[in-house]
């Protein structure tokens, strides 16, 4: 039953007439009688008798508005209690480590002085185990990509806001770019690679071995294969390792020439955002924080474009 027309419904009861009550709402008498007549065909019944002077409600109009004055009170009580919850609340929050920058820092700070007694309890993980701990119900929300396995999820809601992209990258000094350069076939070197079974972040392995056999290169050549972000970073400039990485920990890396791409092997492999669960009841301290970080928390991403 749609809950707005039987709010119409108490305020011409109330009132004791289609213009007053109107007038209250702020609509058009049309719309309003025309919206009551939506009410009485959908029960099949009459609500307001028309005399010479004025409607009166008919007697299950009386049992339905006493009704639905409870639904409105146990509404206004329930909405009361999440208010009450947001100003001493606790918000459990996933986060993708790709995420953690300055400006998420700011974010996080800025939000904590505006809701000073709303604590936040941040888990860094990858995008697959984010997604797990939220069906579970340990998150309010996460900050991550949505993997391809739970993508068409009926539980889960993506609200994206930047890409994630990854390139295969090397020192620039490496022997693969030689061996590119000069059309020889690439020699196994040393691999890192993200787990990505573990996080989730491509659409498939299928996916990636394409991407890889365009610079010949091939999926089992890997060594080592981790899902620390600063492993893979400090393996690519203090070994002699090529890896598959997300663009944004190696921006200036690859900016200030410590780091070069192997051509033609930057992919945006999924979008990043908000991953919550459908229709979730969220506090106005989450919308809060929500806003904050898609405001300032995503330029990081969004400057790789």
């Amino acid at each position: 039953m749609d809950l707005q027309k039987l709010e119409r419904m108490i305020a011409i009861y109330e009132a004791g007439s289609f213009r007053k009550a109107a007038k209250q709402l702020g609509m058009a008498q049309p719309t309003l009688t025309w919206s009551m007549q939506q009410l009485e065909e959908s029960l099949n019944v009459r609500l307001f008798e028309r005399g010479p002077r004025g409607i009166r409600p008919t007697e299950l109009c009386e049992r339905l508005v006493q009704r639905a004055r409870l639904i409105f009170r146990e509404q206004d009580r329930l909405l009361g209690d999440v208010e009450a919850a947001s100003r001493s609340q606790i918000i459990n929050i996933g986060v993708h480590s790709i995420f953690l920058s300055p400006e998420f820092a700011r974010c996080i700070t800025e939000f904590s002085e505006k809701w000073p007694s709303v604590t936040l309890r941040i888990r860094e993980g990858f995008s697959s185990d984010l997604v797990e701990r939220l069906l579970r119900g340990e998150l309010d929300f996460a900050c991550c990509a949505l993997p391809a396995e739970t993508a068409e999820s009926a539980s889960l809601d993506m609200v994206a806001h930047a890409p994630l992209n990854y390139s295969v990258v090397a020192r620039p000094g490496h022997p693969i770019f030689a061996d590119i350069a000069a059309g020889r076939p690439v020699a196994p070197y040393c691999w890192v690679e993200f787990d990505t079974v573990q996080m989730g972040a491509f659409p498939g392995d299928n996916d990636m071995q394409a991407l890889l056999d365009k610079v010949g290169l091939s999926i089992g050549q890997r060594s080592v294969r981790t899902t620390s972000m600063n492993l893979i970073r400090l393996l690519l400039l203090e070994g002699d390792f090529i890896g598959l990485i997300a663009d944004e920990p190696v921006a200036r890396d690859l900016g200030e020439g410590r780091l070069r791409r192997v051509p033609g092997t930057q992919v945006n492999a999924s979008q990043f955002g908000f991953v919550g669960l459908k229709d979730d009841l969220e506090t106005k301290a989450v919308q809060a924080l929500k806003a904050l970080l898609a405001a300032k928390a995503f330029e990081p991403l969004k400057r790789l474009l």
